[in-house]
């Protein structure tokens, strides 16, 4: 005996229904789930996972799987808030948004973003890191340094946890290639990324000769390839014109600068 259905609709005029009233995924209130009537005599109403849910879903966890592992500085650095203050970081813009127009990173194409602390290398990969995720691709973000930190079991891990992810940032590289396990292992990674297709994006404080001699001829040759890079020289420090703002009651005209802070917090917000 078929027990009672709560819905007349067929599978087909469910999800038609669906779709026609749908509120979003981020507000649907049958979690991802359109009911339907069961053909079947013996069974009741059935379910059906609602595809737009589904990739709702997995672009969510894809960044909660990012925010694990970006730092927490970083979470809303995102490329429609970075502020250009030259040619140069407006070059440097454009590129990173064509990047991700193109999904550059899925045809193993590779971003490098050369340049000295505050110059915003690490708040143009973040922004396309978190691009990609909304994409619906799982992305990786490691500090070079922490390669650097662990044993040999550990570094491995994390070697293993960023190889198969559609785009990889690794943000930072510098001496880390003075430690002749870190080297293999990034050149492990960087070859097995090659290998696959796969993007990967780098930061550095060096130029690109020290770029060059410090990760050493297998890796520049295979970054080389099928790299982008980009120069931010002559490029004023972020962080030195922040400090600029925040030690300002040190001098006696604090107060309209004080303002200032405020007003620029404000917009900002």
């Amino acid at each position: 005996m078929k027990n009672s259905s709560n819905t007349r609709y067929s599978k087909d005029e469910a999800i038609e229904e669906c779709m026609r009233n749908c509120p979003g995924p981020e507000k649907c209130p049958y979690g991802g789930y359109i009911i339907y009537a069961s053909e079947d005599p013996q069974y009741s109403d059935l379910m059906y996972e609602c595809s737009i849910y589904k990739e709702f879903r997995r672009v969510r966890e894809n960044m909660e799987r990012l925010i694990k592992v970006l730092p927490k500085g970083l979470w809303e650095r995102r490329l429609d808030n970075f502020i250009p203050e030259d040619e140069v970081t407006e070059r440097a813009l454009d590129l990173s948004k064509k990047y991700v127009r193109h999904r550059a990173w899925k045809i193993g194409s590779n971003f490098v973003l050369l340049g000295g602390y505050g110059t915003g290398k690490t708040h143009l990969a973040a922004g396309i890191a978190i691009e990609a995720v909304n994409m619906g691709d799982t992305v990786a973000f490691i500090t070079a340094p922490s390669l650097k930190i662990g044993d040999f079991k550990t570094v491995c891990e994390k070697v293993q946890e960023c190889s198969g992810v559609d785009l990889l940032v690794i943000d930072d590289l510098s001496n880390e290639t003075e430690n002749k396990m870190t080297t293999d292992k990034i050149f492990e990674l960087i070859n097995h990324r090659y290998e696959q297709g796969a993007g990967t994006i780098i930061t550095s404080n060096l130029n690109l000769t020290d770029f060059d001699s410090t990760v050493g001829a297998r890796i520049f040759s295979r970054l080389g390839e099928r790299t982008a890079i980009m120069r931010l020289e002559g490029v004023s420090s972020y962080r030195e014109k922040k400090r600029e703002r925040y030690v300002a009651w040190t001098r006696e005209e604090f107060q309209d600068a004080s303002s200032k802070l405020k007003e620029e917090r404000r917009k900002e917000e």
